[in-house]
This record gives C-alpha cells, sequence and structure tokens, in this order.
C-alpha cells in the first residue's frame, strides 16, 4: 500500500497554494506518494457560525490513517487550526512539518521574516529617501507580523528615524478589511507618508486599490510594499515592491523532509532559509526584462480573467437552477448528473458530493444537522470518475475519497473542502488532480453555490414532505388514522380503478360494529369512540398491506383490496370477527365487541358500477348482522 500525506492549508492563500502544492506534488510524485489536502475558507471577517463550519474539516481525517502531516502553517492563524492540528497530531505520534510557522513539538521549514525586510527597508530608505513611514500589519499576535514590524523599527532607528505608532493599521492579512476601512484612514490623513509598507500583499493591493479610487499616484505620490511575492502582485499595475519567500522551493523542501521522518529520519526541528527583497514599480523602481514579461502576461490576463468569471458564473447559474425545485434526494443526484455530464470542465473528471448522513435525513425531518465530526456513513449523492457518472452510493467516512487506489502507480493529489452552511454541516466536496481549481477563488464559490443549492433542496425536500404531511392529514380519519370519506374518494377510488384497468380482480369488504347505540347509550361516547378505534386497529393488522382500509362513517368501514394473488378473503372476514371479539377481552373491556362484515368480488370484465358492488357488500354484511342480532 502506497504512502499517504495530509495537507491542511487555508485556501483564499490562492497564489501561495499554486507554488506550494505543486512543490509538494513535485516532491511526492518521486516516491509515489498521495496526498489529501483538507482545506478551509476561514478569516477574520467571518461569523463565528461560518468560523465553525469551516474548521470541522479538521475533524473529518483520522491522523493515523496518514503516514505523515504537512502543515502550510502560515495560511492557519485565521481560527486557530495551527494549535487544534498540532493537537491532533502530538496526539496521533504521527511525523509532521509544519511549513512557515513554528509549532511546539513539531518540525519545522521556514523562510526568516528579517533578510528580505532589511533589505527592503534599506532600499526605500537609501534609494528612494523614505522617512515617513506607515506600517499596516498582520494580527496583533500574530509572529511574522510582528518579525517583520521589528526590522522596519530597526532599520528606521539604524538610519536615525523614529517610527510613530500612530502610522499604522492592523488589517488582519486581508484584502477584503483594508479595502473596506481604509478608505477613511486616508482620509483623515493630513498628508500622505513616504511609503505604506504593508505586512502581506494581499493588503499591499488593497492600499493601491483604494489610493487609486482616491486619486492618488503610486508611485508618484506615495509609494507602496508587500511582503510574499505574490504573482497577482507581478501581474498588479505597478508591479508590487515585495519579499519573495521561494514557496516552491520551500514547499518541496517541506515534503521531502516529511518522507525522510515518515522513511525513518530523525526529527529535525526548525529549518531556517533566508527571504530575498524583490524591487518593483511600487517603490519607484523600473522592471528588468522579466519583470517587462510578467507585465505583457497580466496585460493578457488582464482580458482574460472577466472573460473567465463571466462563463464560469453560467456554469454556477446552472449548477444552481438544477437543484432549486427538487422533491427528494434521488432528484439531488438526477439534477446533479444532467448538469455535470453536460459541462464538467471546472470540477474535473474525477470529483464527488459526500454528504453527512444526519443531512441526508434532516431533509426527511427525522434528525437535525450536525455541527462538529462527521457522520459514521456518507451519501455519495452525486459522483464522477473518469468523466462517467457513478452510481449514488454509501460509503464509510474514513474512505474519504471514493473510488480511492492504494496500488495505483500515479501520484494522485485530493483536494477536500467543507460543505455546510453556518455551523450545520452537509458533508464535503472532493476532487482528484485538480488542484488547480483553487486558483483565483474557483473553487470556494464553486463550492459556496453547492453548498446553497443543497440548502435549497434541504427547504424544498423539507416542504414538500410538509405537503404530504397536510395532504395525508386532510384524508385521514384524526381518531383511528384509516381513509375518511376524503380519502375514499381521493385514494381509494383511483386505487379500485387502477385495478379495474389493470384487469385484476378486487374485493370490496363492509364492517359494522354490532350494537353500537347500546355501546355508546351505557358506556358513553368515549368507550364507543374506544370500540371504533380497536375495530379500526385489527382491520389494519388483518388484512393485506397492499389493501386500503377506510373509515366510511361512525362505526362503518369499507375495505378494498387487490385479488390477483391467492387471498382467502373468508379468512381475513373471519380474523377481522374473531380479533375483535378477543381484543376487547384482552383490554378488559366492559363490553364485548362484536362485528358484522361482508365482502363481494370484483370481476374487471364486468361493467357493474362501484355503487352496486358496494350495495351487494353492505347487504352481506347486514345479513350477518340480522343474524347476530336474532341470536343474541
Amino acid at each position: 500500500m502506497k504512502k499517504k500525506i495530509a495537507i491542511f492549508t487555508n485556501g483564499w492563500n490562492d497564489d501561495y497554494l499554486d507554488f506550494a502544492i505543486e512543490g509538494v506534488r513535485r516532491r511526492a510524485a518521486e516516491d509515489n506518494v498521495d496526498v489529501f489536502i483538507f482545506l478551509d475558507y476561514t478569516s477574520y471577517d467571518k461569523t463565528p457560525e461560518e468560523l465553525e463550519g469551516e474548521l470541522n474539516i479538521l475533524n473529518l481525517p483520522r491522523f493515523e490513517d496518514f503516514d505523515g502531516v504537512l502543515l502550510f502553517g502560515n495560511t492557519l492563524n485565521n481560527a486557530g487550526e495551527n494549535q487544534i492540528l498540532r493537537e491532533k497530531i502530538l496526539e496521533a505520534k504521527v511525523p509532521a512539518v509544519c511549513l512557515e510557522y513554528e509549532l511546539d513539538g513539531i518540525n519545522c521549514i521556514r523562510t526568516e521574516n528579517t533578510n528580505g525586510m532589511r533589505e527592503l527597508m534599506e532600499h526605500l530608505i537609501t534609494v528612494h529617501n523614505c522617512k515617513d513611514i506607515f506600517w499596516v500589519s498582520g494580527p496583533e499576535d500574530n509572529d511574522d507580523s510582528i518579525a517583520r514590524y521589528n526590522v522596519l523599527v530597526e532599520v528606521m532607528e539604524k538610519h536615525g528615524l523614529t517610527f510613530d505608532p500612530a502610522n499604522s493599521f492592523n488589517g488582519y492579512w486581508s484584502y477584503a478589511i483594508v479595502e473596506d476601512q481604509f478608505p477613511a484612514v486616508i482620509a483623515k490623513m493630513e498628508k500622505l507618508p513616504d511609503v505604506f509598507v504593508c505586512a502581506n500583499d494581499n493588503m499591499a493591493l488593497a492600499v493601491c486599490t483604494v489610493l487609486e479610487k482616491a486619486g492618488i499616484d503610486v508611485p508618484g505620490d506615495v509609494k507602496v510594499t508587500g511582503y510574499d511575492n505574490l504573482m497577482s502582485g507581478n501581474h498588479f499595475s505597478p508591479v508590487l515592491t515585495s519579499v519573495d519567500r521561494g514557496w516552491d522551493e520551500r514547499s518541496y523542501q517541506a515534503a521531502d523532509s516529511l518522507i525522510g521522518l515518515i522513511n525513518g529520519e530523525p526529527d529535525f526541528g526548525d529549518k531556517v532559509y533566508d527571504s530575498k527583497f524583490d524591487p518593483g514599480e511600487s517603490c519607484g523602481c523600473s522592471l528588468g526584462n522579466d519583470g517587462l514579461k510578467l507585465q505583457r502576461d497580466a496585460r493578457k490576463r488582464a482580458f482574460l480573467i472577466p472573460v473567465e468569471r463571466t462563463i464560469f458564473d453560467w456554469h454556477l447559474i446552472v449548477l444552481d437552477d438544477a437543484v432549486a425545485h427538487v422533491k427528494n434526494t434521488d432528484d439531488i443526484y438526477t439534477a446533479y448528473k444532467n448538469t455535470w455530464e453536460a459541462n464538467h470542465v471546472y470540477e474535473g473528471d474525477e470529483f464527488y458530493v459526500c454528504l453527512d448522513q444526519d443531512f441526508v435525513d434532516s431533509m426527511e425531518g427525522e434528525v437535525f444537522c450536525r455541527t462538529t465530526g462527521y457522520s459514521d456513513e456518507l451519501d455519495v449523492i452525486y459522483g464522477m470518475k473518469d468523466g462517467v457518472t457513478v452510481p449514488r452510493q454509501k460509503v464509510s467516512v474514513n474512505v474519504l475519497a471514493p473510488y480511492y487506489d492504494g496500488s495505483s502507480t500515479e501520484t494522485s493529489v485530493y483536494v477536500i473542502v467543507p460543505l455546510h452552511m453556518g455551523a450545520e454541516c452537509f458533508g464535503y466536496y472532493v476532487c482528484r488532480n485538480n488542484q488547480k481549481l483553487i486558483k483565483d477563488f474557483y473553487l470556494n464559490s464553486l463550492i459556496r453555490h453547492v453548498a446553497y443549492g443543497l440548502e435549497r433542496a434541504q427547504q424544498n425536500i423539507n416542504l414538500e414532505n410538509l405537503n404530504k404531511v397536510l395532504a395525508d392529514i386532510s384524508v385521514r380519519d384524526e381518531l383511528t388514522g384509516l381513509y375518511n370519506r376524503m380519502g375514499y374518494e381521493k385514494i381509494v377510488i383511483p386505487y379500485l380503478d387502477d385495478l379495474r384497468r389493470s384487469k385484476t380482480k378486487s374485493v370490496i369488504m363492509v364492517a359494522d360494529i354490532n350494537k353500537m347505540k347500546e355501546i355508546n347509550d351505557k358506556h358513553g361516547h368515549l368507550k364507543g369512540d374506544m370500540a371504533i378505534k380497536t375495530v379500526a386497529n385489527v382491520i389494519k393488522s388483518s388484512i393485506p398491506a397492499t389493501w386500503k382500509a377506510v373509515r366510511y362513517g361512525g362505526d362503518e368501514y369499507v375495505i378494498i383490496g387487490n385479488y390477483d394473488v391467492p387471498v382467502d378473503v373468508q379468512s381475513v372476514k373471519e380474523e377481522i370477527i374473531e380479533k375483535t371479539g378477543s381484543v376487547s377481552v384482552e383490554l378488559n373491556m366492559p363490553f364485548r365487541i362484536g362485528v358484522s362484515v361482508g365482502y363481494v368480488i370484483i370481476d374487471p370484465e364486468n361493467t357493474l358500477e362501484y355503487e352496486e358492488y358496494f350495495r351487494m357488500a353492505d347487504e352481506a354484511m347486514y345479513d350477518m348482522k340480522r343474524e347476530a342480532h336474532e341470536n343474541d
């Protein structure tokens, strides 16, 4: 059986993941190791319920089922993932490496925060004469952000400059937070600083965007720098000045070190590599040939992204519409089958929508969705392998990826993402060898739409079931649970019509409680109701499952059923009569219940009306009733 490693990461860092996953994949392929990526989309601006739903993916894998674990630790600080995962790793005693983040007891491969940052600050001060510096930080308690800030202060002091702590803004690593809140910061400034130094590229890109909207030119009016050297920063205009961390190389080294641990090599503790300053246009530097090529690529990309996004949005709309009107879970499978067989260019040729069994049951109103962990069994509501739809199936939660082949000679990369709404767990989505779907947030958009569609499907199915319950109530007798007169007209008679059309013999049986008026007069109507209910229960337990019973009125019952199989109608009649008498004794009733029963067989070739058959069965019942009264 081939080796398996689990990777945990946040999906918002798509540029980083593009390099990092490829580095891991290259190293894993050398030893034919399979890679399972457990990916969440936590962020600082999500609600507690959303965070709970995202973090539940950490509860999915059994760590002892993997030969090693790799954490992309620099992405796992939004909701405390690093500490959660550290405890799970140490408990399972599985070899582990954390990339770009130090965790006690776990080996670490990281790029230091000082060398590249120091080069950047020296460049700003000595080349561009920057003195008034504004700091856009990551979270206040984040070690990377703190280390980069400390270098900023250190280099400024070296050159006789003092950093003013008031010239700072906490962007929490987030483009969205900076884009939303930074305009107010700019508006309050009496004058612009010389440079906005940002703790990562996402925030730097947001600062550039805010400044442009405010009519402020970068780098003409103010300079902006980032950190991480994202591809989006290289494609931006102006090209972003940043610090490069060599992610492709670092991730390859991390995977190589992890495989070494798996193969018995000793723990290595903490390996540190240098970061490097990478100048760009946003600090006022000109581009070399490599930079000009990046700009040409960026212009092409600027045209293609809106076109691609529009096409992708249409794909999502089709996906939404597919499950908009489902009435049961089988409809969900059919809707997805029709949609994804027509177009699965984004999803790839192998992917699965795995629903938690509690979520499936919640569609029937039987249970509530779980918020922690996953059911032992999953319902693969839709799956595609090698471009072909696979049957809907149930799998153990420990399988993770249906049809996983642990003996394959090809390295597989599985991406597993939670499906949820708020804290409620729907299940997860898993795809094979399609990690490029993460890029440009396509995966996040796809998953969100699948989750919204499933929530809508759940609501539709719940409503459909409620309507069925309400419809059933309208045709059921409240006291006995048998069909009432409306049920007789809407359900039983159409059933009888179907039997006649199919040339099937049928039976009409009429039953009536003997001396019902005497029971009511002597013992009261509550006891009379008990007698009516008792006979109804006897009828339900005595007739074949396909037959239908009606409380036709008062203490009178009508029973209709098929006669195409050997059914001894006389035996059914006698069982109803005998059981009725014995049950009243067993229940210690103050009276003995007697019942009269008559029936008639309907020949489908006979053209008599139902009313005539009913009259004949009724007469047979009254013949028995008269005999019972005469013999009493």
